[in-house]
């Protein structure tokens, strides 16, 4: 290891001990951190290795280091170190370490003695003292006076081991050994699984030198647990998932899925050709705010974050006033320009894949003025270390960011000391940002948090370890209302948001962002969202996966340079070849699952399948013939709006049931009495168990339903066969309707879904004409509107832009109603002229034999006619009754509906038969 890199570690661990005392100034009367009771630790672990971290190293590796790497590095190996690893224990006042003395120095002038009679509520209270006597068995200074000490003493022994592990890792860390556990694993092998159940199989399967003792395992996480920790959440084995106890919850799934997307990306088949170059997806940013130790650590360190996702890439941001304390040695702030407005430091040679930039201000600084905007759940998250939302002393810096955080529906990652100060930190979000958060990592125990305890110099009886919880939240509510003439994004993925315009996406309820004179960039968004791939739902792919399953007799032709068509291997379904492209791609997934899997068990022969094809393609044709037979026009406005005005009518009576307590009357039942239907019955109820015997029904209803059907349709030798047609009564019954139609088409999920992919495919069609606007060709003048912009609009009076909207709005009623009142003429004098709705067979002309003969008759079907059915005026379509019932027009405005009746009545059967069959209006 370089003498500088350990250098940097030492300073890192030095900077993560200091800041937790000096993080709050002035008198405390109350320690941070709740003290916990420590169970006593042992020196010896029996389950630790017994290989030492790179005790093996070979004299090549020692050469290869020592040259890429500064002299410095050898003369610390060889020369001796300060304090030997047997004589590790000293008192904090006599230690030999000089920073340890001026440390012990502090607590003496700053720590309080924690006895029960410095406490006010004590009835002998003293006055409140510094400590003054360290114990002995532990070295750090802990109580007033021994007497003190001695009467506390079984309070102080429930930490007393901890605290002396403490002291010893303290004189370890500044012992001047070697420390082999500080050189870190490098880069893996992409197919070789990391397991990140804990530390222990984390270190052995990213292949980590052993570690053989406790001490070594406690320095090496107190830095790795800053990357781990992140890595563990975010990597697609996480210990954490949304099973019972693994803490994750639904909406955290859908957050760190798309995070996981990204950072574990599909190989798409790219090489270092021009024939390999592929689009890749921006950087991952984490956003690590309020940063202190972490933003100090060694680089090494954070490049172990790099290593868990080979294929992903990252730029971590550390934001906060204290994210460069101590460190102008190393990198002196730069000066603020515009091109660098806030002095932000950019460490760009990490890592191939890693990026680090420090900016030495507050977030929400940055976030008015918009410096990072746009955000996406699928590229940015945020992390807050140890960060004290709900600490007396710090909550109010946190006031303004939180909710801005809210605002860009990121996963926001929060780590704390102890499950007290985890639940104070949530508590506060509660009431600050109530109801605008979802919590993605219920509170708990880091997986990866430090093996190594820490000590307040303030109060010695708080110790804590870096990151021990973790949980999780993000912004709730989703307010997406794009800009006028913008166009609209075809797919939004819950819970995750598309790069769109800052200004498009606000959450409800929240204060807005933006400050005064200050908008936000408009320009095109940073990153672009993927593409999905959609090459496995091309017509070749679907194809290939019919010929897989159904034409397996015909995969000898493979051999040839352009197969057969499907259309020349399966016999037709309809009269269309597209239609039945999609038909045949789902019988092969149906017969593949629920079919195939048990019969190519039982012989490879696939005549039984060719079989199954050749009915269900029988079957389709001869539906096709007798559906073009179906007058469409009476079954969707006549017949089934029927159907659906006698269901309302039942069920309102249903749920409005006279009966009144204690007489009790179950609506379903009331319902199925109105409308009886055998599949459904009877009424489930759970308790007489007629819930079995209705879904029974149910089933025995619907294979009766395929049979009569299959009657119709099979041709004579095949109903003989009852063990085809029984196979295929079972797959349109159970499979098709019971499991499609029963259980997936009709869930209100899946409607909505539909409506909702329908809304979006019309709103994209409607926006090809604002795109085409919006092209480098239209020169048509574009003027800013918005404040700031630097223009402004045109000053008229009110009174003439009044006169102005009256007289064109009297211009627009007046055309429409000119033009409304031209169409009704028009269409009146062209009914005539117009051809008749049908021409049935059983209505036709008498010849006329004599002048009394010339009007027309009418002759009912005889047997020898065609039995067709009569057609029904579309003034007389139930559809009408049906909306009208549905909306409740009856009862609302009843002398509507009476009007619409009289007016309906009249133009049936008044005179000139202006709505009747055939008659002006009903063409």
């Amino acid at each position: 290891m370089e003498s500088s890199m350990r250098l940097a570690a030492l300073n890192a661990c030095r900077t993560s001990v200091s800041s937790r005392s000096l993080r709050n100034t002035g008198p405390l009367s109350r320690p941070i951190h709740t003290k916990r009771s420590t169970p006593p630790t042992h020196p010896n672990r029996t389950s630790s290795r017994s290989i030492s971290l790179f005790g093996q190293q070979s004299k090549t590796a020692e050469n290869d280091s020592a040259a890429l790497g500064s002299a410095a590095s050898y003369e610390n190996r060889s020369r001796p170190p300060v304090l030997r690893p047997d004589n590790l224990f000293h008192s904090y006042t006599k230690s030999p370490i000089p920073e340890i003395r001026r440390r012990a120095a502090y607590m003496r002038q700053h720590a309080r003695c924690p006895h029960p009679d410095h406490s006010p509520a004590s009835s002998g209270a003293h006055a409140p003292n510094h400590v003054d006597f360290e114990c002995p068995d532990c070295g750090i200074p802990v109580y007033c006076s021994e007497k003190h000490w001695a009467d506390d003493y079984e309070g102080h022994l429930q930490i007393c081991d901890t605290l002396r592990q403490i002291n010893e890792d303290d004189h370890d860390l500044r012992s001047g050994r070697f420390f082999p556990e500080f050189e870190y694993a490098g880069p893996q092998m992409e197919e070789a699984a990391v397991n990140m159940t804990n530390w222990d199989t984390f270190l052995y399967t990213r292949q980590f030198e052993a570690i053989n003792d406790d001490r070594s395992m406690r320095q090496v996480t107190r830095l790795l647990t800053y990357p781990l920790t992140i890595g563990s959440i975010l990597h697609e084995l996480s210990p954490y998932s949304i099973k019972k106890g693994g803490r994750l919850t639904p909406e955290g799934l859908k957050s760190f899925s798309a995070l996981r997307y990204t950072l574990h990306p599909p190989r798409t088949g790219g090489g270092v050709d021009i024939k390999g170059l592929r689009p890749e997806s921006p950087p991952v940013r984490i956003f690590v705010l309020g940063a202190r130790a972490e933003s100090s650590l060694p680089r090494n360190v954070w490049v172990q974050l790099a290593h868990l996702f080979p294929r992903g890439k990252f730029h971590i941001i550390f934001v906060g006033p204290e994210s460069m304390a101590n460190r102008d040695d190393e990198f002196p702030l730069p000066p603020r320009t515009p091109s660098n407005p806030f002095g932000a430091i950019v460490e760009d040679r990490v890592w191939p894949t890693m990026k680090i930039s420090t900016i030495v201000d507050y977030y929400h600084t940055l976030h008015r003025t918009g410096q990072f905007y746009p955000y996406d759940p699928y590229f940015d998250c945020f992390v807050m270390f140890h960060p004290g939302l709900g600490h007396p002393a710090s909550s109010h810096e946190w006031a303004e960011t939180v909710p801005l955080l809210l605002e860009t529906k990121a996963p926001i990652i929060v780590t704390g000391y102890t499950q007290y100060d985890m639940d104070r930190d949530i508590e506060w979000v509660r009431k600050t940002c109530s109801g605008e958060f979802d919590l993605l990592m219920e509170p708990g125990e880091n997986t990866f948090r430090s093996l190594r305890w820490d000590l307040n110099d303030l109060d010695p009886q708080d110790i804590s370890c870096g990151n021990w919880g973790a949980w999780a939240f993000r912004g709730k509510r989703y307010a997406i209302s794009p800009p006028k003439g913008s166009p609209v994004p075809t797919s939004l993925k819950a819970p995750a948001t598309s790069s769109t315009n800052p200004e498009s996406v606000t959450s409800t309820g929240s204060k807005p962002s933006s400050s005064p004179g200050v908008t936000p960039p408009t320009s095109a968004p940073r990153r672009s969202t993927r593409p999905v791939s959609s090459e496995f739902l091309s017509d070749k792919a679907t194809a290939a996966f019919i010929r897989r399953v159904l034409c397996a007799q015909h995969l000898a032709d493979r051999g040839r340079n352009t197969p057969a068509p499907i259309q020349d291997l399966l016999p037709p379904l309809t009269s269309r070849n597209d239609v039945d492209l999609q038909l045949y791609a789902l019988i092969a997934i149906i017969i593949k699952e629920f079919v195939q899997n048990w019969y190519a068990r039982i012989t490879p022969d696939e005549t039984f399948v060719a079989e199954i094809v050749q009915i269900i393609a029988h079957c389709t044709r001869a539906l096709e013939q007798r559906l073009r037979k179906v007058d469409l026009e009476s079954l969707l406005f006549d017949e089934l709006p029927e159907l659906l005005d006698a269901h309302i009518r039942a069920y309102r009576i249903a749920k409005s049931s006279v009966a009144r307590p204690p007489v009790e009357a179950n609506p379903r039942e009331i319902y199925h009495s109105l409308w009886p239907l055998p599949a459904l019955s009877p009424v489930p109820n759970p308790e007489s168990g007629s819930t079995q015997v209705q879904a029974n029904n149910e089933s025995a209803y619907r294979q009766l339903l395929v049979q009569g059907v299959l009657a119709l349709l099979l041709p004579t030798e095949d109903l003989e066969n009852e063990c085809l047609t029984a196979l295929v009564g079972q797959l349109f019954s159970e499979l098709v309707i019971g499991n499609l139609i029963v259980n997936k088409l009709s869930e209100p999920w899946l409607i909505w879904e539909g409506l909702i992919m329908l809304t979006r495919l019309v709103r994209s069609k409607g926006t090809k004409g604002t795109v085409k606007a919006s092209e480098p060709g239209n020169i048509a003048p574009r003027i800013n509107l918005k404040a700031g912009s630097g223009m402004a609009p045109p000053t008229t009076s009110h009174n003439s832009l009044r006169v102005q909207t009256a007289f064109w709005t009297v211009i627009q009623w007046g055309f429409i109603l000119v033009n409304s009142i031209r169409l009704m003429i028009s269409t009146i004098m062209l009914s005539r002229a117009l051809p008749p709705r049908t021409a049935p067979s059983f209505i036709h002309q008498a010849k006329p034999t004599s002048p009394s003969d010339r009007e027309e008759s009418y002759h009912p079907p005889t047997a020898s006619t065609p039995s067709q059915p009569v057609k029904t005026p579309i003034v007389d379509f139930k559809t009408w009754s049906c909306v009208g019932n549905l909306l409740e027009i009856d009862a609302r405005m009843p002398w509507m509906i009476g009007a619409l009746s009289m007016i309906q009545w009249g133009a049936l059967r008044g005179p000139g038969n202006l709505a009747g069959f055939d008659g002006m209006i009903d063409r």
